[in-house]
């Protein structure tokens, strides 16, 4: 897919501000960009991507079949908080490991699977670094509600920017288990789901599968509880905090399980 032009976002704000001295001190895997890309039409905040949705993924379920997820937060390359910093500040969103199962009530899941995005225009690359609300134990208990909220991240280098912009897809899951030829939560019979972890999987809220109680569409919901809480965080360190939202373009309309999702992002913009 192309490029986009700026002709392509429109925005509307809701703004808050405060001052104060912030310290950060980044890992170079989570701060710094590596390489200087140029996409076409860079705004200051980003280049549009390639593709505002995901590659192509697969599940080890037939009943999930492959499946594009939407790119729904930005950190805009005007920030000057970086991302290490924002973590620091967010608190229980903990990295997350795409080599690392935990056991939970003797169910053997994984932390988080890996998914490619272009946003640079040179190919679909893996997740820069992924986060989970409650980490790996935590957000794996939240899953059994259906309320674990998680993100995977993207960097793009962008002239002029010492962090670059970050591109996020975020959604809610719950841990879900083929159980009789159909999806269900894994909660619904727990003692099932232990003895069958080869079944179990995260299904995205509002999918076959899930628990939707709390959080009916995945993908909206997990993007604006992701983006209120970088809001919120960056609010207690007294930084500097813009969050809007943008349209933009995608190929799809729907991800994981069937479950759709829009032509909105949430742009956030972070300095001390």
């Amino acid at each position: 897919m192309l490029a986009l032009g700026l002709s392509g976002c429109s925005t509307s704000s809701a703004s808050a501000a405060s001052s104060a001295s912030a310290a950060s001190s980044a890992s170079a895997a989570a701060s710094s960009p590596t390489a200087v890309a140029s996409p076409a039409a860079c705004h200051p905040d980003y280049c549009p991507p390639a593709d505002w949705d995901t590659a192509q993924a697969t599940t080890p379920l037939s009943q999930i079949p492959p499946f594009v997820e939407p790119l729904n937060v930005v950190i805009s390359a005007r920030s000057t908080v970086s991302l290490a910093a924002i973590q620091q500040a967010l608190g229980k969103w903990e990295t997350v490991s795409t080599q690392t199962k935990v056991s939970l009530a003797g169910i053997q899941v994984n932390c988080i699977s890996s998914e490619n995005a272009d946003v640079t225009g040179h190919g679909y690359l893996p997740q820069h670094t992924a986060w989970r609300l409650g980490g790996c134990v935590g957000g794996n208990a939240l899953s059994l509600a259906g309320n674990e909220d998680h993100v995977r991240i993207w960097n793009q280098p962008v002239p002029g920017s010492k962090y670059g912009a970050w591109f996020i897809a975020a959604s809610y899951e719950t841990l879900c288990v083929l159980h009789d030829g159909k999806l269900e939560p894994g909660s619904a019979d727990k003692a099932y789901t232990a003895l069958h972890p080869g079944s179990a999987y995260h299904c995205v809220d509002g999918g076959p599968g899930s628990i939707t109680t709390r959080h009916p569409d995945g993908y909206q919901d997990g993007a604006a509880d992701f983006s209120a809480a970088v809001l919120s965080a960056a609010r207690g360190r007294h930084w500097t905090v813009r969050m809007s939202t943008i349209t933009v373009h995608r190929g799809a309309s729907a991800g994981e399980g069937g479950v759709p999702f829009n032509g909105t992002a949430y742009l956030l913009t972070v300095t001390a």
